[in-house]
């Protein structure tokens, strides 16, 4: 009993022991402190680019999924705090003392060995996380996917996820395209298409006449339900030039921003209404 008690008091008096408590406490407290105050600091920053990206798409009417943001920004703040806290927490360890060397070097045999199994599965995962993260498309937008150049696939997205997207054709093909095969996107339904139309007619008596009747056919088309319900937002289909006269044929171009996918709906129709008025004056077909 006696012997008990004079160890007690011999680490009741030791101070040096006392010190090295006090030291590591505060270490791991300020480790503690910092790690929270990183946090609060990364989060913040993630908030502000988020935010940024956002009103940027919605200044220049660039379609954005909202809840995959607020999804992409609870994943993020996630894999940031999850970061800091890890590292904290290793930091810590090597404070009381505990060899993490040897903690670390295990893990990193793991990983190598998983790694030369899995790395197609883990590039796959990181490009689809950017992909998502940097909305070059989504479910819905038609898109021509590219590899180094070479063509993948085009048509509309059937799903996105972290390994693989899905496409359909417009034949109806169905492509499985793992995510880390995507190196280049053309998302054609990010704004708007333009709808464009050149149409070779015949003066009859001046152009300014020819100018007055496809204005007329323009008016017509501008107030139809039918080009409205194709045309983006309030835009009007316009005389864009007359690109060349020649033999007293007046080159034409009718241009207009159309919705995401339908600018060769309504190049149909304008072709469809010109043909009707200027059917005895177009030379051979219109070359768009």
């Amino acid at each position: 009993m006696n012997f008990i008690n004079e160890k007690i008091l011999k680490i009741f008096n030791n101070v040096d022991l006392w010190i090295k408590l006090l030291e590591k406490t505060l270490l791991i407290i300020a480790i503690i402190i910092v790690a929270t105050i990183g946090v609060k600091i990364l989060n913040k920053i993630i908030d502000y680019i988020m935010t940024t990206r956002d009103n940027a798409n919605k200044k220049f009417n660039i379609k954005f999924n909202e809840k995959r943001s607020e999804t992409l920004l609870k994943l993020v703040k996630s894999a940031v705090r999850y970061t800091v806290y890890f590292i904290a927490f290793f930091q810590i360890l090597a404070i009381v003392g505990i060899n993490t060397t040897s903690i670390v070097a295990s893990a990193g045999i793991a990983s190598v060995a998983i790694g030369f199994g899995a790395q197609n599965l883990v590039k796959d995962i990181i490009s689809g996380f950017f992909i998502i993260l940097e909305g070059q498309f989504d479910v819905g937008d038609n898109v021509k996917i590219y590899n180094q150049a070479a063509f993948i696939a085009e048509g509309s997205v059937l799903s996105l996820g972290l390994r693989s997207t899905k496409i359909r054709s417009k034949g109806g093909e169905i492509y499985f395209i793992p995510n880390g095969t995507i190196n280049q996107v053309i998302n054609y339904s990010l704004t708007y298409n333009l709808a464009i139309c050149e149409f070779p007619i015949n003066i009859e008596t001046t152009i300014e006449d020819l100018e007055n009747e496809v204005q007329s056919i323009l008016d017509f088309a501008n107030n139809n339900d039918a080009y409205k319900s194709y045309l983006y937002k309030h835009d009007k289909l316009r005389l864009d030039a007359i690109d060349k006269i020649e033999d007293n044929i007046a080159y034409i171009t009718i241009v207009g921003k159309a919705k995401a996918g339908k600018n060769s709906s309504i190049e149909t129709m304008l072709r469809r209404d010109f043909y009707n008025v200027f059917k005895d004056r177009l030379k051979g077909k219109d070359e768009k």
